[in-house]
This record gives structure tokens, sequence and C-alpha cells, in this order.
């Protein structure tokens, strides 16, 4: 924690909490998306394929100097994101078509797609560990753990991109928003394009590859 990350936590925080309550229009949410998908998304396509940005970083930084900016500034990338998402929910409710479903089924359903989406998101980055949540193996573009296979890794290829997403359509199920569902997949294949595109041959490169070689 330094000041600066200090600052943009808080203030990140606090700008979910007391200014965008006062521009909750779905015109606004999706400006609020389409930046912060571009910032988070374009971040790590710049920075994270085998010839990035992070050689620069790192060559001018040194590694761990250049690792916490990077993660620092992922984190708020991240924050904004997921408050994207869920802000374009809140700013279209009932705009979706589950006006006529029982409302008990609703809060099930939603209460259902949360838990599960949460509880393997955040066992998927305990097994893999916080490091490589923040593609940490990317970054220094080498092996800083062995390849996983636990945990729901045994039974999904990808979990976290998969099932770790549910949160973000039970939300937009909560709200009763189309925009929340087509904005949520939307941002899930944009993930997924990144883990096809750089993510996935990265890990066939480092790990897969060396073993093949054994």
């Amino acid at each position: 924690m330094t000041v600066l990350r200090l600052f943009f936590m808080v203030g990140s925080v606090l700008l979910t909490i007391f200014i965008l309550p006062d521009f909750l229009h779905i015109n606004y949410a999706i400006a609020y998306f389409v930046f912060s998908t571009l910032v988070y998304l374009g971040f790590i396509f710049l920075v994270l394929p085998e010839h990035g940005l992070r050689l620069k970083l790192m060559e001018r930084l040194g590694e761990e100097k250049a690792y916490l900016y990077y993660e620092g500034f992922l984190a708020f990338a991240f924050f904004h994101n997921g408050a994207s998402l869920t802000f374009i929910s809140q700013s279209s409710i009932d705009s979706g078509f589950l006006g006529s479903v029982p409302q008990a089924i609703v809060l099930a359903s939603v209460v259902f797609l949360f838990v599960v989406g949460l509880v393997v998101k955040i066992w998927s980055a305990y097994v893999v560990g916080i490091p490589i949540y923040y593609w940490k193996d990317m970054f220094l573009g080498r092996k800083v753990c062995d390849f996983v296979v636990t945990g729901p890794y045994k039974y999904f290829s990808n979990p976290m991109y998969g099932i770790g997403q549910l949160q973000v359509y039970a939300i937009a199920i909560y709200y009763n928003s189309i925009y929340g569902l087509i904005f949520g997949a939307i941002n899930q294949a944009l993930v997924f394009l990144f883990y096809f595109a750089a993510e996935k041959p990265f890990i066939y490169r480092t790990y897969i590859l060396p073993q093949k070689n054994l």
C-alpha cells in the first residue's frame, strides 16, 4: 500500500457511492463501461503479450518496481470494469423480460448464480494465488508457480473466466436488465478473447511445452 494507491482506491469507492448515482442513465452507464473496458482490456493487451510494453517497463524500472506499478493500475482497472457492469444493470431496471416471472424464482436464481459465481472465482484465485490472478507470470515472462490442476481447475479448464462471471448475470437478473445481460456477455467474450489470443499461448509456451520436452 502506498499513498497513491490509497488515493485511487478510496477515490474509486467514493465515486461509485456518491457520484455515479447522479448519472443513473443507461447512456452514461454504457459510456462508463466502454471507457473502463478499454482501459482494462486495452492495458493488458498492450502490456502482457510476449513482446508487450512490460519489457520496456521492466527495462526502465526493474522487475519488482515495474510489477508493482502494473499491479496497482490493474487493480484500479479491475474495480471500474466490475463497477461499470453493475451500474449498467442499475441504470436499466426492468428493461428485461422477467416482469411476469414470480419474484421467488427470480430471487432464488439470483442467489444461486451469485453465490456459485463468487465462490468459484474466489476459489480459483485462492488455488492459483494472487500473483497469477494478476498475471504476474505473463508480466515477468516466466513461470512463477506450478501448473494448477486442483480445485475448480480439476473440473473446468477456465473456471475464473467462465463460471466465475456468473455474478454479473445474477445482478442483471436481479434488476431485470437486458442491458446488464448483454454487456455482461460482451465483457466475458472480450476476456476470453484475451485468453485465447495472449494468455493461452503463454501457458502453452511456459508450462505445457517444457513438460512435453522432458
